[in-house]
């Protein structure tokens, strides 16, 4: 886990006003979690689980040095593909000094269909999330050329597990309460493998360290809209608490992806995750915050991988490979046809729909500011929204590609 250094002393004034803050953040996400309609009973797995949970997070791990061994995730998988209590919050033990929750959810797709979308290296892995991540890359892949291998084509004739590691950058996207969006590493591990002749995929990760502190956010109309703003300013988007300084402290996650019948197109997805984040070192977070984050990834993940109407890996690499050669300028003009797509959308003084929110689109700075990888991510997504038939992006999406 994490090391954490001892805190720098205070004044009785800086005292109370931590105090107030955290009382305040609380209360607010105690506040956040009551006001929605679902009502979950809150469910550990069974303690047998942790052996092959552990087992995965130490593969994370690089000060561990351990190898796969597939027999000692037998019991997890078989968790995996039982059913479960619709009324329930399932979570894991806090082994790790953080709290947890678990999700698994069905997708109507073949196994290869995951593997050529989701992990492939001429395809950015944040479009597969677009409500839960604004940003993710791989630093060069160990034992590799540096890229992720093609999986998919070595999936039919495995005769061992393949494994692959590397260190990850993510930036999630704003979150729906608090506003805050973060920048973060993680040490990622992907096992590719077959078990009672099921197809399975884990992918692992591990937080190399805290991460830069929160910025303000706002979601833009309903999540399902996918559309973001990012101020750039540190500080949470909710009254009172602008000036909060908050990071992700740690975080680990186990994403499990299995075929439930090999002849039929169906995959269940199970998700782990351990989150500690708050300010001044303590922890904010609860179980039915880290649940109600897996299930904004699971509904965007699945309505993506199900539609009719998903342009083929061709499209996608071709659409990625003209974005990212455009130059900075171009980038900019793109972001600019962007902002006149949302301001038609929204209104020219559209201001998010939460509390002395600011009116986004009257300073074109922050978007015009924004990294060019950013700006990569803003139009890939505006190419998926447009094939999906989300929104009329087809000017956008024009400006790009008669530019090449």
């Amino acid at each position: 886990m994490t090391k954490r250094g001892s805190l720098p002393k205070m004044t009785l004034r800086q005292k109370m006003s931590c105090g107030c803050a955290l009382i305040m953040l609380a209360v607010l996400f105690q506040a956040a979690a009551v006001s929605g309609a679902e009502t979950l009973t809150e469910t550990a797995v069974p303690e047998s689980l942790t052996p092959g949970l552990m087992h995965l997070l130490d593969l994370a791990d690089p000060a561990r040095h351990q190898s796969f061994q597939p027999t000692k995730i037998n019991e997890l998988l078989q968790f995996v593909q039982k059913p479960k209590d619709a009324d329930a919050l399932y979570y894991a033990e806090h082994k790790l000094g953080s709290p947890s929750a678990y999700l698994d959810f069905d997708i109507r797709q073949d196994f290869d269909h995951i593997l050529k979308y989701s992990f492939n290296p001429n395809i950015p892995g944040y479009l597969l999330a677009p409500s839960s991540t604004r940003l993710s890359y791989w630093e060069p892949v160990q034992g590799s050329d540096g890229q992720l291998p093609l999986l998919w084509q070595a999936v039919d004739n495995l005769e061992a597990p393949i494994v692959v590691k590397g260190l990850e950058t993510v930036e999630n996207t704003p979150d729906v309460f608090s506003g805050a969006y973060y920048r973060y590493q993680l040490y990622r591990t992907l096992i590719l493998f077959k078990a009672n002749n099921r197809k399975v995929l884990i992918s692992i990760s591990k937080q190399t360290d805290a991460s830069d502190v929160g910025k303000k956010g706002y979601v833009l109309g309903a999540d399902d809209n996918w559309d973001y703003f990012y101020s750039g300013k540190p500080g949470l988007a909710v009254p009172g608490l602008g000036w909060v300084k908050s990071r992700m402290y740690d975080s680990y996650g186990i994403n499990i992806y299995t075929e439930v019948d090999p002849a039929a197109p169906l995959l269940r997805c199970a998700v782990f995750r351990w989150i500690q984040a708050g300010w001044s070192k303590i922890n904010v977070v609860k179980r039915h915050h880290i649940h109600n984050g897996i299930k904004r990834f699971a509904k965007s993940f699945k309505e993506i991988l199900e539609h009719p109407s998903l342009p083929d890996i061709e499209a996608f690499s071709n659409a990625f490979s003209k974005i990212i050669a455009l130059s900075e300028d171009e980038l900019k003009a793109s972001i600019n046809a962007y902002l006149t797509i949302l301001e038609n959308h929204y209104g020219r003084d559209y201001r998010p729909p939460r509390k002395w929110s600011p009116q986004i689109f009257k300073d074109k700075e922050p978007w015009l500011q924004m990294s060019n990888e950013a700006m990569q991510s803003v139009l890939m997504v505006e190419f998926l929204k447009h094939a999906m038939g989300k929104r009329d992006a087809l000017n956008l999406v024009a400006l790009w590609d008669k530019s090449r």
